[in-house]
């Protein structure tokens, strides 16, 4: 019985989160698909042509797979990040406060919306660049796998965003100020192994470097180390901020008091 109450209560969560990102479709899924159109025309062939293959590759088609994991990333990440703080200043996070609902019951809920924004932006993404690329699928696990768990691990990371942040503009530091960086020293448009000392060294620290290069090897079949550990990677990341997402949310930090 209470299972089943409870997955009511969870589907209700997802259609609300599915509902409030779809009504604005147009700024909240469309800007990545611009972005990579964008990249794709400038970087990926007016100077692509220039600097030729990475990896045997083009050059379109090695930048294309960060591209389509970075709108994943951004998306969960964003869409938990405004649904959660929206929740606390609108203060109808005390519904589901109130309501015999489980901590982790409530950060699935919102953490699922932002994987289905994060996966939606990235199939976008991956259509619209079929005309500009040779769109290949080397491996469909890998593929799929990566794209998942890295959506969740986003918007696990955004909801501690959307329960800290005080104003609507600190739901964009971090995106801004770490995540961005992470993902453009992550290797997105050049391998990392011609990057110099100390940076390559430090580029095994970063998660984003093992999110983009495992999915290059999912669409590719390239990559510079054993594609494994990308989720071994991802997994135990998701894992520590799972967890600490669940302990704020249980405690009521920020949302109680």
């Amino acid at each position: 019985m209470r299972l089943a109450a409870y997955g009511f209560a969870y589907r209700g969560m997802v259609v609300k989160q599915v509902r409030r990102f779809l009504r604005a479709w147009v700024q909240n899924l469309l800007p990545s698909v611009v972005t990579t159109v964008l990249f794709l025309v400038i970087f990926g062939h007016l100077i692509g042509r220039e600097l030729g293959t990475m990896r045997g590759v083009d050059y379109a088609d090695f930048i294309l797979p960060g591209l389509i994991i970075l709108a994943v990333a951004t998306n969960a990440y964003s869409n938990v990040t405004l649904a959660f703080y929206g929740a606390r200043l609108q203060r109808h996070i005390e519904e589901l406060l109130v309501a015999p609902l489980p901590a982790w019951l409530i950060v699935a809920g919102f953490a699922t919306g932002g994987v289905i924004r994060g996966l939606l932006a990235g199939a976008l993404v991956a259509l619209v660049a079929i005309p500009f690329t040779n769109l290949q699928l080397h491996h469909l696990a890998a593929t799929l796998g990566i794209a998942l768990i890295s959506a969740l691990l986003f918007a696990l990371a955004g909801l501690l965003n959307g329960l800290y942040a005080r104003s609507f503009d600190h739901t964009s530091v971090v995106a801004t100020f770490v995540l961005t960086p992470l993902i453009y020293l992550g290797g997105l448009f050049y391998p990392v192994e011609r990057m110099p000392e100390p940076w390559q060294s430090l580029a095994v620290l970063n998660p984003l470097y093992y999110m983009i290069e495992g999915f290059r090897y999912g669409l590719l079949g390239t990559g510079s180390f054993a594609w494994a550990a990308t989720f071994w990677v991802l997994a135990g990341a998701t894992l520590v901020v799972g967890v600490l997402a669940w302990a704020l949310v249980a405690r009521g930090v920020r949302i109680r008091t």
